[in-house]
């Protein structure tokens, strides 16, 4: 039986760093949306004030 719950430890071990690497690669990717967003957001308020400014 000690085998086996050594196992089922390893196993569980794994699939947490496994879903832990997946979370860490979503969060790198929505950081780089969050970055584009931003410069696109920046992008247009330059705009807005070169046209005010007319």
């Amino acid at each position: 039986m000690t085998s086996r719950q050594g196992f089922v430890t390893i196993m569980a071990l794994f699939f947490l760093i496994l879903l832990s690497g997946i979370l860490l690669f979503q969060l790198e990717g929505y950081h780089r949306q969050m970055e584009a967003y931003n410069v696109l957001i920046q992008h247009y308020e330059q705009k807005l004030r070169t046209k005010s400014l007319k």
